[in-house]
């Protein structure tokens, strides 16, 4: 009988813990607006239909200090507007956002201090021509 009771008590513990551990957990939303984000998403669906040759010919290279993305060759950045979102799944704290700004030789350069070392999602979003395009790529910023 009191087995029973040893095999309970551990039990009740074991469940309270966890609901003490779950209520004191930081929980982010992936985005403040995530329902209209989902209502528009078929514009991003299109986007990235746009984007799909284009996917390949982006790149991202790092040195010490600066992050340079470059684009297309065919996309020169006359007529062109859009942002990079080098997004962190850990936290929104830490995610950048920077309007693109593209150089002579089609390039944006953007410092690594602004962003922590690990994993991002980087999201590519721009306009050109009245055309929407939307690339995502996965980043690893040491």
């Amino acid at each position: 009988m009191w087995r029973i009771a040893v095999v309970f008590g551990l039990f009740m513990t074991f469940v309270i813990s966890i609901v003490v551990y779950t209520a004191f957990l930081d929980i982010d939303l992936v985005a403040e607006d995530y329902y209209q984000q989902e209502v528009n998403y078929q514009e991003i669906i299109d986007a990235k239909k746009n984007s799909v040759e284009l996917k390949k010919q982006l790149a991202i290279q790092q040195n010490g200090t600066t992050i340079t993305i470059r684009f297309p060759e065919s996309h020169k950045r006359e007529n062109m507007n859009g942002t990079i979102h080098f997004y962190h799944p850990k936290s929104s704290k830490f995610d950048v956002q920077e309007p693109l700004k593209l150089s002579e030789n089609n390039t944006q350069t953007i410092s690594k201090s602004k962003l922590l070392k690990g994993n991002y999602t980087v999201k590519f979003q721009w306009e050109k021509n009245g055309k929407r395009f939307y690339i995502e790529k996965s980043y690893y910023v040491s």
